[in-house]
């Protein structure tokens, strides 16, 4: 019977050690549950800011789309208002050149009648480039 005892006893004992054996597995095994769900919790989080900055990349890149198109509308509409404007610079020019002319054909017009009504004064110095100082008829400083 002491072999039985010591067979009772040695069971008793292993399975005592088989206990905090398996204590030892279940805490490690809750663990790693624990650490599981803490684990898919932050992947469910990163998921959610990965959707969210694929979104506002999508936000990003239209916007972007959009501002290139204005940014094209613009040039053309530049292109345009130079083209406009070189057109206005020319007919300005021309209209200086025109308004030149009459000023010019309108100052001779003048001299010959003033010639016709007064034949013997001399208008050799009287000129649409001259200008009076003191008196006196000068080519102008111009």
């Amino acid at each position: 019977m002491k072999a039985d005892a010591a067979k009772v006893e040695n069971l008793e004992k292993r399975s005592a050690d088989r206990e905090v054996l398996l204590g030892k597995v279940e805490r490690e095994r809750d663990d790693a549950v624990d650490e599981l769900a803490k684990a898919r919790e932050e992947n469910e989080k990163i998921a959610a800011e990965l959707a969210q900055a694929r979104g506002e990349g999508r936000k990003v890149a239209d916007d972007l789309a959009q501002a290139r198109g204005e940014t094209e509308e613009l040039k053309k509409r530049a292109d345009e208002l130079k083209q406009q404007t070189e057109g206005l610079k020319q007919q300005n020019e021309e209209l200086e050149l025109s308004s030149a002319q009459v000023l010019a054909a309108g100052f001779d017009a003048a001299l010959e009648q003033v010639a016709c009504q007064y034949p013997e004064l001399d208008l050799s110095m009287v000129s649409i480039c001259n200008e009076v100082v003191d008196g006196k008829i000068v080519p102008s400083e111009d």
